[in-house]
C-alpha cells in the first residue's frame, strides 16, 4: 500500500476539521494518521464545544473525563484533601498525548459545565473548588489557546500564571453585565493584544470599557451588542475612532443610533461593516442626517463586506457609493420602508450595479417596479455566484418576470438563487426558467424557496428538469 506523504495527510484533516466522525476513522487507521489527525480533532472540541450544551451529555461526560486526568491527584493536592476522586473513569493506559495542548479556544461555559458533571453531588464548594482546578490547569498547560470566552462574574485572573495566559489572547468575548469595573481595569494591564473584541449586552457608555478597548495594541475587529435604548454612547463612539486607524471589521446593533457616527470618516482600512438596527421602533426620532453627514466625509476604499439591518436605502447607497469598487458581498435585511421606498430601492440597486464589479454574493429586497434595475445589474455584476431577492409584498399575478430575467441575464458564475415566497412564481414560469437554465449548460443551479413548502405540482416538474 503506498503511503501518503505527511504533509498531504495534513492537508487532508485540514479539510476535515469540522467533520469529527470522519477524523475517528482516521485516527484508526494506523500510528502516523492517528499522530496527525488528533491534534485537529482536539481543536475541533476546543472550537465546537463553545456552547458545551449544545452536545449530549454522553459526548461531553467522555471528554472531560480525559481532561480530568491532567489534574492533580496526590494526596497534598486540594482535591484530594476534599475527598474529590478524579477522573471518575480512570483510563488504565499511559495518555498517548498531551491533549492540552490541542486546545485553541476556550469558553468559561464550559469549565462550569465539566465541574458539575465531574461532581455528582450538590456541593458548590465542591464545584468551585473543581473549576479553580481546571482553570490552573489551563493556565498552566495550555499554552495555545488564543480565544475566550468570559460568562462568569469569577476574577480568572486572580489565579497563579493568569496574567501570561491573559497575555497570549488575542480573541476576547464577553458579556458585559458579567464583567464589573474592577474586572475591565484589571484586564486592561494584563489583557493588550487582543485583535478580536465582542462584547455582548452593553448597557452603559463605562469608562473602564473605552479604557479596555483604548489599551489594546492592534484591534482589528470591534462588535459591540447593545441593550439599553435610553442610553448615549458617546464615549465608546470616541474610542471607535481613536482606534479606526486599525480597525478591520465592525458590528454595531441592535439599536445602531445610540451611537454617533463621527469615527466613521476615520474608518480608512475597514473591510466588513454591519450595522444591525433590529430595535427599529426608535427610527422615526432618529437623526439620519447626521449619519449621512458623517457617511459622506468617509471612503471605504478597502471595503468587501457590507451588511445591514432594517437600515434607510439611503444610507446603505451611500455607503456603497463611498466604498472603492471591492465590495465581495452585500446582505441587505429588512430594509426600513420609506413614503418613497420604491424610488430608493431602484438607487440601491443602480448604486450596487456601478460600484461592485466585484460581487460574489447578493443578497437584496427589491420592489417588484424595479426589475429593469435587476436586469442592469445582473449584466455588469459578471462575477454573481449566490442571489438572494426577498420583496415586502406578494406579487400578484405572478413573479414570472423575475425568472426570465434571471435566465436571459445571469452571468455564468451563478451557482444559487434563492428567494422568497412572495414572489409567487406560476408552474409555467418556472419550468421555463429551468428549462433555458439546462440548455445553456450553465453551472447547476441550487433553487432555494422560502419559507412556505413548495406545492407538489411544483415539486414535479424539478424531478422533471434533473
Amino acid at each position: 500500500m503506498v503511503q501518503l506523504v505527511e504533509d498531504v495527510l495534513l492537508l487532508i484533516f485540514i479539510e476535515l476539521q469540522n467533520d469529527p466522525a470522519s477524523l475517528y476513522s482516521c485516527i484508526l487507521v494506523n500510528k502516523t494518521w492517528c499522530r496527525i489527525a488528533v491534534p485537529i480533532l482536539w481543536k475541533y472540541f476546543s472550537y465546537a464545544y463553545k456552547n458545551p450544551y449544545n452536545h449530549k451529555r454522553e459526548s461531553r461526560e467522555k471528554l472531560y473525563n480525559v481532561i480530568a486526568h491532567f489534574l492533580p491527584n496526590s494526596s497534598k493536592d486540594k482535591l484530594a484533601k476534599n475527598d474529590i476522586k478524579l477522573p471518575l473513569n480512570l483510563i488504565s493506559n499511559m495518555l498517548l498525548f498531551n491533549y492540552m495542548e490541542f486546545f485553541t479556544r476556550l469558553t468559561s461555559a464550559l469549565i462550569e459545565d465539566m465541574a458539575r458533571l465531574l461532581i455528582k453531588e450538590n456541593s458548590n464548594y465542591k464545584i468551585n473548588l473543581v473549576e479553580n482546578e481546571i482553570y490552573n490547569l489551563i493556565y498552566n498547560r495550555c499554552k495555545n489557546i488564543r480565544h475566550f470566552n468570559w460568562n462568569t462574574q469569577t476574577q480568572l485572573y486572580l489565579c497563579p500564571n493568569a496574567e501570561e495566559f491573559f497575555s497570549n489572547i488575542r480573541s476576547l468575548e464577553f458579556n458585559f453585565l458579567f464583567i464589573t469595573p474592577v474586572m475591565l481595569l484589571k484586564l486592561a494591564v494584563i489583557c493588550q493584544n487582543i485583535m478580536d473584541l465582542k462584547i455582548h449586552d452593553c448597557d452603559e457608555d463605562s469608562l473602564d470599557l473605552v479604557l479596555f478597548i483604548k489599551m489594546q495594541n492592534n484591534l482589528r475587529s470591534l462588535s459591540l451588542n447593545f441593550n439599553n435604548k435610553e442610553e448615549q454612547y458617546i464615549q465608546l463612539s470616541n474610542v471607535i475612532g481613536q482606534k479606526a486607524v486599525t480597525l478591520k471589521k465592525i458590528t454595531l446593533g441592535p439599536v445602531i443610533t445610540l451611537i454617533r457616527p463621527t469615527f466613521f470618516p476615520s474608518l480608512t482600512y475597514l473591510r466588513y461593516l454591519f450595522l444591525n438596527n433590529n430595535d427599529c421602533d426608535l427610527y422615526e426620532s432618529v437623526n439620519w442626517q447626521e449619519w449621512e453627514h458623517y457617511i459622506n466625509m468617509t471612503t471605504f476604499p478597502y471595503l468587501q463586506y457590507l451588511k445591514t439591518l432594517y437600515l434607510l436605502s439611503g444610507i446603505e447607497c451611500l455607503i456603497i457609493e463611498r466604498s472603492g469598487e471591492k465590495i465581495l458581498e452585500i446582505d441587505v435585511y429588512h430594509p426600513l420602508k420609506t413614503q418613497d421606498y420604491p424610488t430608493e430601492n431602484k438607487r440601491l440597486i443602480k448604486m450596487i450595479s456601478l460600484r461592485c464589479p466585484k460581487i460574489i454574493k447578493l443578497t437584496l429586497d427589491v420592489d417588484p417596479g424595479n426589475l429593469e434595475e435587476i436586469s442592469n445589474l445582473l449584466s455588469n455584476c459578471s462575477l454573481l455566484e449566490k442571489i438572494y431577492f426577498t420583496t415586502k409584498n406578494y406579487i400578484y399575478p405572478n413573479g414570472d418576470k423575475l425568472l426570465k430575467i434571471m435566465s436571459n441575464k445571469s452571468p455564468a458564475t451563478l451557482r444559487e438563487f434563492s428567494f422568497v415566497d412572495k414572489w409567487n412564481f406560476s408552474l409555467k414560469g418556472l419550468e421555463s426558467f429551468l428549462e433555458d437554465w439546462k440548455n445553456k449548460n450553465q453551472f447547476p443551479i441550487k433553487f432555494t424557496h422560502y419559507y412556505k413548502e413548495f406545492p407538489k405540482s411544483f415539486c414535479w416538474v424539478f424531478v422533471k428538469k434533473m
